[in-house]
């Protein structure tokens, strides 16, 4: 696993990592979008000296996780004359991780990449472990590797000025990781009040001791690290639903949806006790609002269900909860099943 640096530990990191490449005489390359160029990068500069790097700036978003996306920033690092021994420092939210890791992976077989993720999506989630993914075919995560940093740089001072909807969208990824490994955990988000209390660093550093204690047992994601999909199979296909008929979600709000989904087949197939799928529909619901979901949405969705790279054969392979903490991996269930179950009842 890359090693993960907090704050000020990560600004004394950070420094002699740039030192050592300056020494090397490699090149730098900043990947930004939009936001985090013009928000996120003079920080960083006043934080850590920066006297070299040739900046990479995409439009922020989801739609910039692709194919094309990539290609571009192939284009520009070969203009460059970007070689293996450059850096990719990725500056941004998950988009940033994903697409950086992934374009990093590739070019001439592999250059160093560093993730600064921005976003608290990205500090508790997306910049963890190492897998990294573009979108493709209208599905979240089709074009994928895994390929781990050199190093994760956490600074608390990035999420000071984050919209209140990205924390409230990662408290649904903190959550998950209580839901699925931590009942403790779970049990002492629920009461967190205000954004302010959610990016509390003490939380931030549980959810990725979490992360990281799970991908360290199964880092290609062959049995135990699957239980970090726990809402996502669900989740991801209502993501891109809700995005392509222009009403989107964010990431953590899909995610919410779908553990309460997920939470509903484990009740129905046995393993989740009627009380404990109470309580987790219970409070999602209380903390996220739910789009409607219409029974002529159904077949949109499943559909999309079926593009999800997890899927086995001509079945869908979910985690589920047999309890709060205790998550349960490749379960399966027919298509036939999400209609039966009415998982978004």
């Amino acid at each position: 696993m890359s090693p993960i640096y907090f704050d000020t530990e990560a600004v004394a990191q950070l420094q002699t990592f740039l030192q050592e490449i300056e020494n090397q005489q490699r090149k730098l390359f900043i990947l930004c979008d939009e936001n985090t160029h013009v928000h996120c990068l003079p920080v960083l500069s006043k934080m850590v000296s920066l006297p070299f790097f040739v900046g990479l700036t995409v439009a922020a978003g989801e739609n910039s996780k692709t194919i094309a996306t990539a290609s571009g920033l192939w284009e520009r690092l070969l203009s460059e004359n970007a070689d293996k021994d450059s850096v990719l420092l990725c500056l941004g939210g998950g988009m940033i991780s994903d697409l950086g890791g992934f374009s990093a992976a590739v070019f001439k077989r592999g250059m160093d990449c560093v993730f600064v993720p921005t976003s608290l999506m990205a500090q508790v989630d997306a910049a963890i472990g190492g897998k990294n993914a573009l979108n493709f075919g209208g599905a979240k995560n089709q074009i994928g590797l895994f390929y781990l940093p050199k190093a994760v740089f956490l600074f608390p001072q990035f999420l000071q000025t984050l919209p209140e909807r990205e924390i409230w969208s990662a408290y649904a990824e903190m959550l998950k990781h209580g839901l699925i490994a931590d009942k403790d955990y779970w049990n002492e988000l629920k009461n967190l009040q205000s954004a302010s209390q959610i990016t509390d660093i003490k939380y931030i550093k549980k959810s990725v001791e979490i992360k990281t204690a799970i991908c360290q047992q199964d880092e290609r994601e062959k049995h135990i690290r699957k239980k970090l999909n726990f809402g996502h199979t669900v989740g991801h296909a209502l993501e891109a639903f809700f995005l392509s008929i222009d009403t989107p979600l964010s990431h953590g709000e899909a995610v919410a949806m779908g553990m309460v989904a997920e939470a509903r087949i484990s009740w129905q197939i046995g393993l989740l006790s009627e009380d404990e799928l109470a309580e987790i529909t219970d409070f999602l619901r209380g903390k996220f609002v739910f789009p409607q979901v219409n029974n002529t949405d159904y077949q949109s969705i499943v559909s999309l269900m079926n593009a999800d790279k997890k899927r086995k054969g001509n079945r869908l392979n979910f985690t589920l909860l047999k309890e709060v903490g205790v998550a349960v991996v490749d379960k399966q269930a027919a298509e036939r099943d999400m209609y039966e179950l009415k998982i978004f009842n």
